[in-house]
């Protein structure tokens, strides 16, 4: 039985452009998948698809013919692992993709990266439900997504991730850690984080916050105790050499609000696996979807607000961290290997295959 992974990437472009979505094609290969990606129209074609209706309707039939090509060229009872979204066939084109595999009698499997209307808009699409409902099963984050999926008709079977990995062939030095214990890392986009701003209103004393990414184009003044760092690789985890990693998101400091805020009482953000990669214990709202995950395999500290944060690390208690960083050390070991989609992969082969 032919194993695949279905990925796409643009013609004038190395890569997808995710690390995630890397990673899941590589952890995928190592076990025993061929890759298979939709090239699609390059970067400026895809602007230019707006300018016109004719342009539009050129780009549309492009693309139903490389999936039509996909479909003709993906052998018949194949397993398929489809990541999801397809960016550039989002909608009905990944829905008549998806429906042909099955009528090619294709195991599919749909590793969702994302609910993108949901993130932004809080709505659940009609389109994603339809989709979803033509796999054989699916591969969400957490429990919570996949009750939200049930909760907007999604009837297919589920299997939690989690956590996604993080390959990286770098080993964390945990003395780094352990020297900058009330150093905090935020690494993301810094303008999207809309909380951060309203951060810089509150004043701590006792740690510092470190923020990594693109450099903000507003002209936010940072209290004392934040500083902007830099960019970084993202294969280079040992740049992070701060105590903690902070996942937080939203409108608010106090509570997870606002789209972005609510969508992380459902996924698991790629920052969490950064910075466990990285040999960092996190931080993070006990709203959160990962909270009680967290908790239970002490990799982390959850707090209620942004305001709890110096007293929660300043106060931390030795041998608590001290089990939280054997924890962490643990996981990340098993996150850089790809451990967590691995053993996902090999149990779905063995069920299908018998």
């Amino acid at each position: 039985m032919k194993k695949i992974v279905v990925d796409y990437q643009y013609k004038d472009a190395f890569h997808a452009g995710s690390k995630a979505r890397e990673d899941v094609n590589r952890i995928a290969e190592n076990n025993g998948f061929t890759s298979y990606m939709l090239n699609t129209y390059t970067v400026k074609e895809m602007s230019e698809s707006h300018r016109s209706p004719i342009y539009l309707l050129y780009y549309r039939i492009r693309k139903l013919f490389v999936l039509s090509r996909a479909i003709l060229q993906i052998k018949r009872r194949s397993i398929v692992l489809l990541q999801y979204p397809l960016e550039p066939f989002r909608g009905r084109p990944t829905l008549f993709f998806c429906r042909w595999l099955r009528k090619k009698k294709s195991h599919l499997v749909v590793l969702v990266h994302d609910i993108t209307r949901f993130r932004y808009e809080e709505v659940f699409d009609k389109t994603e439900t339809a989709i979803f409902n033509t796999a054989s099963e699916l591969i969400v984050h957490t429990a919570q997504m996949q009750e939200l999926f049930k909760k907007n008709g999604v009837v297919s079977p589920c299997r939690r991730l989690w956590l996604f990995d993080y390959l990286t062939e770098e080993v964390p030095d945990n003395e780094n850690h352990q020297n900058n214990s009330t150093n905090i890392a935020f690494a993301g986009n810094l303008d999207k984080s809309v909380f951060l701003k309203k951060l810089t209103e509150v004043h701590f004393y006792g740690v510092q916050l470190h923020l990594y990414g693109n450099k903000p184009q507003s002209n936010t003044k940072y209290p004392e105790w934040i500083k902007y760092g830099s960019r970084f690789s993202p294969d280079n985890v040992t740049a992070l050499t701060e105590g903690w990693g902070l996942t937080w998101d939203g409108d608010s400091i106090e509570a997870l609000q606002g789209p972005l805020g609510n969508y992380m009482k459902y996924n698991s953000p790629h920052k969490t696996s950064l910075y466990i990669a990285a040999g960092i214990p996190v931080v993070l709202s006990k709203e959160a979807a990962l909270a009680e995950f967290v908790e239970e395999n002490n990799l982390g500290i959850t707090i209620h607000s942004l305001l709890e944060l110096e007293n929660r690390i300043v106060g931390m208690d030795k041998e608590e961290l001290q089990l939280i960083r054997k924890h962490v050390a643990e996981m990340s070991a098993i996150l850089r290997k790809g451990g967590k989609l691995g053993v996902i992969l090999k149990d779905i082969v063995k069920d299908v295959e018998g």
